[in-house]
Order: structure tokens, then C-alpha cells, then sequence
């Protein structure tokens, strides 16, 4: 067990203080400070007076009694607490009992070995459901999904759509805390019985503590196995593993917020605006702001989003503040005064997001905090809308796919070609008869601002081809390309045709997956 995990347990019961945690080496066995030790066992811990160590030298594991040669101590790289005098012998039988308890090959060391062996907190999860005869999922303390069992089947609707969408939302959040239970429940990882009308299944739920701070829970879910007293048992085993697994394994999982990533979260998950007011007050936000989306375009897992992309976008917009969702990072970053994203900022996520193998969304510009939310979701449809039409582009900003999610809130888009100029039909036709390309040559032209030089250089052909497909468009369809009006209408057109092309080739490629 490692030291400050059997400090916390003894906390419960006794006042202890921490004044220095390496979390090194697990602890095996307990010895007392006699006098005659010359040297310490990595795996040992001494408890005693700092006053008995001959050679002054600190063991690298103690519970020291505190006395005034204790204050100034210096005990970097070791694992150091001291209590009272007259705590001295209650903590001597709580280390004994709790290092006896863990010394044995039981579920602890079962659960460690695996995680050790795999260096993956999912399979300690799913051995974990595989001893409880039951579902497991471990949760942070914000509630996000950090892990769950796949060993039995998770069918219960409430948490299969947590599990489905990476977190519990703010609604379910606040109906658990007010159930008496929860409410009731001690500050310990002892295990209470939570159900509700919503969930079918009964949960046990036990705390999970790292140096006495709240981190997240371990839930059972009854299903396959009947609640027992061995669940009550063996639940709280399983959080002290959670959390010595979570650190040595993958301590990115472990909570940092601050203020901002937790008002950012809290917006993302549903939270009233007006409930977060006396929050957002205490806060500084610039006079405009666009959120982000960031998604991996390779996945080099959440390890790696957290630790590298996350720090390096803060560095290169300073001012940004981050949390993360969804697999991904939902980013709030400041304006300044200007109406929108700088070119020089575009520029900068560009070449970011094309060096730490990322998708990156932007939001129109919006100044009011409250509505991160919105313009958050703005973001992700942005790179889900440059998908589905089959683009490449590592950023996407929403202004430019404002009018294909406008098409998206079609509800019949079968109907949308009806909407079209009826020019292109007859391109389209003639196309397909005579094998010429007078339908791409419409679209590039009006993309291009009816721009001769630059829609010939995009085409390939030379300008004098250009004008010749161009009366030749102009004979077919009679269109004015004087009228602003028309021309307006015919680029809409091609941008619905594309839209529609894209709804066809989905529904053809996946019949049960409606678009977007």
C-alpha cells in the first residue's frame, strides 16, 4: 500500500498530518523505532520519536511523534507524517491492521497486479465487475466517465447514456445529490446504497480519496449478483485501488481545475447560467471570445491530450482557458476587442492543429460567458458538417458552414433539390450527353467573384476557354450575370447540391444512419 493512501485511511480515525509524500514504495510491514536501527527497509514503516534515530538519517517511510525537533525537519524524497503523543499507539494498531490486511494476496494485490501487468485502469475495472459479479464504473468527481466493465452488459438506460456520452449531466448530477442517501453519506470510502426512480438498478457507491481529497466514485451496479455483505466488503478495497492505480497509471485522470475549467465544464454539462452567476461574477472574461473544439485527427489517447496539446495551446494563446469533453478539449479563447478570429490566430491553430495531429472546430464570436455552451456546440458542428462534406481541413470555422447547418435543420432534406436554380439541371444534363464539364465551370466561376484570371488558373484551361464555356453557359441557361440576385441564388444552388450529393452518398453508404 502506498503511503499516503494508508495515512488517509488512518486519518479516518486518527489526526495525522502529512509533511512530505514521495508515494515510492508500497508498504509492506511496520516496525517501531527502537534505538538500535542503523539503516531502513524501503518497504518498512517505522513508527516512533524522531528523538530514537541514532543516526538522525529519516527512514524513507514514518509516523513520527511530534515534538519540536520534528518542525524543521527536511524530508524531501521521503514519506513523512507525525500525530501527537498520545495518538502514538492508536496509530501503531491502525498501520498494522490496515498493512496485514494488504500484505495478504487479496483483492488489493489481485487488483494491482493487473493493473501493474496491462498498465490499464479498464482491465482493473473489468476484474474488479468479474469479482463483485456486477457492472462497475469509476466516475471522477465531476461525475465524467473515466472508465466502466465491459464483463456484463450495461443496459440500464440512465447509465448507458452516461456511459454513451462520456459524463453525467447536470440535471442527473443535481437529482443524486439531493437523494437522502448521498446527502447522508460519511466522508469515507465506506460504501452506501443508492437508488432512484429513474434507474431500475440498485448502486452501491464508495468514495475514492487521495490525500484526504475527494476524486471520484466507484458504483456497482446490482444486476448479475444480489447485494451482500461481501460487496460492502470488497467495494472499499476496490476504491483504494482506484485511486493507487489512477496515480501510478494514469495520473492524468487524477482532477485539476481551476475556477474557469470548472465554470467551463459546468456550462458544458448543463448547469443554469443563473445558478453559475455568483461563480461567473468572481471571473474576468474578455470583451469577445470564441470557443473551440479540439478532437484528435490520430488518436494518441487522452494521456497525451491532456498533457502536451492542452499545455501547448495554452502557450500558444495566452489567455486561453480549457477543460476537457468528450474525448476532446473544449477551449474558450479571448478576443480582445476584435469582431472575430485574428488571421494571425487562425493561422496559429492551423499549423497546430497540423503538427499535434488534431481537428479543431471554431465558433463564431460571441461575449457573453453564459452562452459558451452554444457556441461550443457551433464548434463541434463545424468539424462534423466538414466531414460529412467530405472536406480536409484540419480547422474549421463555423461562419463558413453556417449555411449547411441551416440546410441541416431541414426536416424533409429530401426536398432540398427543389430548391435549386434550374439552371444546373440543365448543366448537369448537357454534361452527361456531350461529356463537358460547364456545371463545374459555373461553380468555380461564381466561387472565384466571377474572377476570369483566377477561375481559369483553378481550372487549368486558358481564359479564352473560360469565355467560351461561359457563352456557352450563358446560351443554355440564359443567365444574367449581371444580377446579383441570380448569381446569389445560383451559388446557394450549388451549395444545396453539394449538401444533398453528401445526404445521398450517406444514407446509400449507412441506410440506418440519418445525416448528422
Amino acid at each position: 500500500m502506498l503511503f499516503s493512501r494508508l495515512i488517509c485511511l488512518i486519518s479516518e480515525k486518527i489526526s495525522l498530518k502529512i509533511i512530505s509524500s514521495s508515494d515510492i514504495f508500497d508498504i509492506k510491514d511496520l516496525a517501531l523505532i527502537d534505538g538500535a536501527q542503523e539503516d531502513f527497509q524501503n518497504d518498512i514503516l517505522y513508527i516512533g520519536y524522531y528523538e530514537q534515530i541514532v543516526s538522525r538519517k529519516i527512514p524513507p517511510h514514518c509516523i513520527l511523534v511530534c515534538t519540536a525537533e520534528t518542525e524543521n525537519l527536511e524530508c524531501y524524497g521521503h514519506d513523512v507524517a507525525v500525530t501527537d503523543e498520545k495518538n502514538l499507539f492508536s496509530a501503531v494498531n491502525a498501520a498494522k491492521s490496515l498493512i496485514d490486511a494488504s500484505r495478504s494476496k487479496g483483492l488489493y494485490a489481485e487488483l494491482m497486479d493487473c493493473a501493474a501487468q496491462t498498465k490499464s485502469v479498464t482491465s482493473f475495472v473489468n476484474l474488479a465487475a468479474a469479482k463483485l459479479g456486477n457492472s462497475v464504473i469509476l466516475l471522477d468527481s465531476d461525475y465524467k466517465v473515466l472508465a466502466y466493465s465491459g464483463v456484463y452488459p450495461i443496459d440500464d438506460p440512465l447509465w448507458d447514456q452516461n456511459i454513451r456520452q462520456g459524463y453525467c449531466s447536470y440535471e442527473f448530477i443535481s437529482a443524486v445529490n439531493e437523494i437522502d442517501s448521498v446527502k447522508n453519506a460519511p466522508k469515507t470510502s465506506e460504501p452506501i446504497v443508492v437508488s432512484c426512480y429513474a434507474s431500475p438498478l440498485r448502486k452501491l457507491s464508495s468514495k475514492v480519496f487521495n490525500g484526504g481529497q475527494l476524486i471520484g466514485f466507484v458504483i456497482m451496479l446490482e444486476k448479475e449478483t444480489p447485494l451482500s455483505s461481501l460487496h460492502f466488503e470488497m467495494l472499499p478495497i476496490i476504491s483504494a485501488d482506484a485511486v493507487d492505480i489512477i496515480a501510478r497509471f494514469a495520473p492524468y485522470l487524477l482532477p485539476d481545475s481551476t475556477h474557469y475549467q470548472r465554470l467551463l465544464y459546468d456550462l458544458l454539462i448543463g448547469a443554469p447560467p443563473e445558478k453559475l452567476a455568483p461563480h461567473i461574477s468572481k471571473l474576468s472574461f474578455s470583451h469577445r471570445m470564441c470557443a473551440l473544439r479540439l478532437s484528435q485527427s490520430r488518436n494518441l489517447g487522452q494521456k497525451y491530450l491532456k498533457e502536451q496539446a492542452a499545455e501547448k495551446l495554452k502557450s500558444l494563446l495566452p489567455g486561453t482557458q480549457l477543460t476537457f469533453h468528450e474525448n476532446g478539449i473544449a477551449a474558450l479563447i479571448s478576443l480582445g476587442n476584435s469582431p472575430d478570429i485574428s488571421t494571425e490566430q487562425f493561422s496559429a491553430l492551423k499549423e497546430f492543429a497540423e503538427s499535434e495531429h488534431l481537428h479543431i472546430g471554431i465558433s463564431a464570436a460571441f461575449d457573453k460567458i453564459e452562452n459558451f455552451a452554444n457556441y461550443y456546440s457551433q464548434a463541434c458542428r463545424a468539424l462534423e458538417l466538414d466531414r460529412s462534406l467530405r472536406g480536409k481541413n484540419s480547422v474549421c470555422r463555423y461562419t463558413d458552414f453556417a449555411f449547411y447547418d441551416l440546410l441541416n435543420s431541414v426536416k424533409d432534406t429530401r426536398c432540398l433539390s427543389s430548391f435549386c436554380h434550374p439552371a444546373l439541371a440543365v448543366l448537369r444534363s448537357y454534361d452527361t450527353e456531350n461529356n463537358t464539364e460547364l456545371y463545374h465551370t459555373l461553380d468555380v466561376y461564381l466561387s472565384c467573384g466571377q474572377n476570369i484570371k483566377t477561375a481559369s488558373e483553378i481550372l487549368f484551361i486558358h481564359r479564352n476557354s473560360l469565355a467560351y464555356r461561359l457563352k456557352r453557359i450563358f446560351e443554355l441557361t440564359q443567365i444574367d450575370f449581371e444580377d446579383r440576385s441570380t448569381c446569389f441564388l445560383l451559388e446557394m444552388s450549388f451549395r444545396i447540391s453539394r449538401f444533398a450529393e453528401n445526404i445521398l452518398a450517406e444514407s446509400q453508404h449507412n441506410p440506418d444512419i440519418s445525416f448528422m
